[in-house]
């Protein structure tokens, strides 16, 4: 099989694949439970939104990568492992803020601009 024939058939095949995997939270096998039992309620929320601007900053790179002729296959192979790490850091922080009564640790909404 030529290189073009697996490039072609990997291209068509990612994003099937990956609404697949989308259902699935692989991710967590990234997550350690209690990873962050040894913080208190104040620093969770700082955690949070560094992991949701990281989140953020991995979508856009993912966006723009989907951009280019084969980016879907370098995205997913890139980046997704990451994706699954941040998404599950995030459920774990969520997670310990409960598991600590800390309340909401969610970051405020940004301002919209006048």
């Amino acid at each position: 099989m030529t290189f073009q024939r697996v490039m072609l058939m990997a291209t068509l095949l990612t994003p099937v694949l990956g609404g697949c995997a989308a259902n699935l939270d692989l991710g967590m096998l990234y997550a350690a439970p209690g990873k962050y039992d040894y913080l208190r309620c104040e620093d969770l929320p700082t955690r949070l939104a560094a992991s949701i601007a990281r989140e953020k900053q991995l979508n856009e790179l993912i966006r723009r990568a989907n951009q280019e002729a084969g980016g879907q296959v370098v995205s997913a192979v890139s980046y997704s492992a990451d994706l699954a790490q941040v998404r599950a850091d995030q459920k774990v922080l969520r997670q310990a803020a409960i598991d600590k009564k800390c309340g909401s640790i969610e970051p405020p909404e940004p301002k919209a601009a006048r």
